[in-house]
């Protein structure tokens, strides 16, 4: 109870140059900036990981899967990871910006797959030793 109330009902406003926005009430997200907000915040995505066949480095609104493309089998895996990540997206009302989203191929015998999110085809970089 005390944790649905520290995130309900909360007002918040802008301030530059003592300049202030009139207070408007905040209807989504955790107060950022605080010891509670990063408990909350890891136990929301808690979820986000599970069931993924890709290692995965989470840091703020920053997300990255890695995985080892040896096999069109591994390469199905990343894009069902993938699909797992937007259905996790979808099911919380949130979506992954495509536009920021890049797929980088490692090696010169990359196979080079394709991968989606949200219906769209990302962005693929590729880097080879020379």
């Amino acid at each position: 109870m005390w944790v649905s109330n520290w995130i309900s009902n909360r007002k918040q406003r802008v301030i530059i140059n003592g300049t202030h926005s009139d207070w408007v009430t905040d209807t989504s997200g955790v107060p950022q900036e605080s010891v509670v907000g990063t408990i909350l915040f890891n136990l929301f995505i808690n979820e986000f990981v599970e069931g993924l066949h890709s290692k995965i480095s989470i840091f703020a609104d920053d997300t990255k899967l890695c995985k080892v493309i040896d096999t069109e089998e591994d390469s199905i895996l990343l894009q069902m990871n993938l699909d797992r990540l937007e259905a996790w997206a979808e099911k919380w009302q949130m979506r992954f910006n495509t536009d920021k989203c890049k797929v980088m191929h490692m090696g010169g015998n990359n196979a080079s797959h394709p991968y989606i999110l949200n219906g769209k085809t990302l962005v693929t970089l590729t880097w080879k030793r020379t």
